[in-house]
């Protein structure tokens, strides 16, 4: 009996579409004990949220054909693992990316706007905070894009009509490219040191864990803002806390953690100047109907011997046209 193995409720049109290809599981709970439990029979596995797919789970499947993550990042999946087996890991790099922009400027505002601070003020009665309280605007600020990919790109489409400078630090993207898109291509040091505002979209990788760290504080203009809505690793919360404690960073926006869920009690949650959500932002109603279309027909494209429109490891086709893989 072939089985799709569901790591959490999905939305539509996802077990609709999938049960044609095998009977649904939700597995009750997505730690891997669980998982490998249920994975014997699975020719499809949707990882969605954190649920991570190790190498154990991936193992635990041999009739497994493909994997599909309802999200843009995959670190949350053994890609390497799923490339040995010549399984294709589905992504879904168009879906989120209007939302998870919005959700960037929005951030970035309710810090600006110092909303929180407003509405603890108002709530308490205290008009005069409308005195008292620093309040920053975008216009003639000079806004850094660590990363220029779909989101970014779209993050500066946004902030133009703001009237700020926009700088984007990516070793992938041609100066070409960026002035194309309203920014200028600069590398990190120089975008860390002219930014007045500082916005995180790039993959979680070896090399930008604790991106964002003391020393790289350090470095900032008094007064930065750090936005993250990519991976809660790239930001070391403990330096962003201590940087906000001293005023040298003035706020953040934070849609993502390390690690998740955070602990209520980190002191960074009761700075007036952090703004947070729970991993959220991208979870519009658009973006979650596009999400979950986008990666069950990706997944429907595999089980039909077909490519789907985007994939975490290209590799695994690559290695079949050149006649080395499955």
């Amino acid at each position: 009996m072939s089985v799709i193995l569901l790591t959490g409720p999905v939305e539509p049109p996802t077990e609709e579409v999938l049960k044609d290809f095998g009977e649904i599981v939700i597995a009750p709970k997505d730690d891997e004990e669980t998982l490998c439990s249920l994975a014997g029979d699975a020719v499809g596995i949707v990882a969605r949220g954190n649920s991570l797919i190790t190498s154990a789970v991936i193992a635990a499947a041999p009739n497994l054909k493909v994997i599909g993550r309802s999200g843009i990042g995959f670190d949350s999946v053994d890609v390497a693992a799923a490339t040995a087996r010549g399984i294709p890991v589905v992504i879904t790099p168009n879906g989120p990316t209007g939302a998870v922009a919005e959700g960037v400027m929005a951030l970035l505002l309710a810090v600006l706007k110092r909303l929180a601070e407003f509405t603890d003020a108002v709530r308490a009665g205290e008009w005069s905070a409308r005195l008292t309280t620093d309040v920053r605007e975008i216009e003639g600020s000079t806004f850094g894009l660590i990363g220029l990919g779909r989101i970014g790109r779209r993050v500066a489409k946004l902030c133009q009509p703001f009237g700020a400078t926009l700088l984007a630090a990516d070793p992938y993207v041609s100066a070409d490219d960026a002035r194309n898109a309203g920014v200028e291509l600069v590398d990190l040091d120089t975008l860390v040191q002219r930014s007045d505002y500082i916005s995180l979209h790039t993959p979680l990788t070896d090399e930008t864990t604790h991106l964002v760290d003391a020393e790289f504080l350090e470095r900032c203009k008094p007064g930065v803002v750090i936005i993250n809505v990519s991976r809660g690793p790239l930001v070391d919360l403990d330096a962003l806390c201590a940087a906000l404690e001293s005023g040298h960073v003035d706020g953040a926006g934070l849609d993502v953690f390390e690690p998740e869920p955070i602990n209520p009690d980190h002191p960074i949650l009761r700075h007036p100047r952090v703004v947070s959500t729970p991993h959220g932002i991208a979870l519009t109603r658009l973006c979650k109907r596009l999400v979950f279309e986008d990666m069950t027909y990706g997944m429907v494209a595999v089980f039909n011997g077909q490519r789907p429109d985007a994939v975490a490891n290209p590799a695994v086709y690559e290695a079949a046209e050149t006649g080395d893989g499955r």
